[in-house]
């Protein structure tokens, strides 16, 4: 025990953290994908994007696949959108 777990009055710190269980991760809705090129004369060329990336967790896609996961996620949000307008009418 360290001077300053004995001065706050921290009894077991450490072991109570190793009996505590492993902090669960969520699996990314992988929401914020963005494109990327090869080149940047390529840039905004929706037909040359080479893959997409995911800003929340880093994972790469493939241009097919980003497209998949972007436009889905765009449908999330037009679906959360609207519930949040019905609940305000009510």
């Amino acid at each position: 025990m360290g001077f300053l777990d004995k001065l706050l009055g921290r009894k077991g710190v450490k072991e109570a953290s190793a009996d505590a269980p492993a902090a669960v991760t969520p699996d990314c809705p992988h929401a914020a994908v963005t494109p990327r090129w090869d080149s940047g004369a390529d840039m905004g060329k929706t037909d040359l994007v080479s893959a997409y990336v995911c800003e929340a967790c880093g994972a790469r896609f493939s241009r097919e696949e980003g497209e998949t996961l972007g436009a889905s996620a765009a449908d999330r949000l037009r679906i959360r959108e609207d519930e949040r307008q019905e609940g305000m009418q009510r």
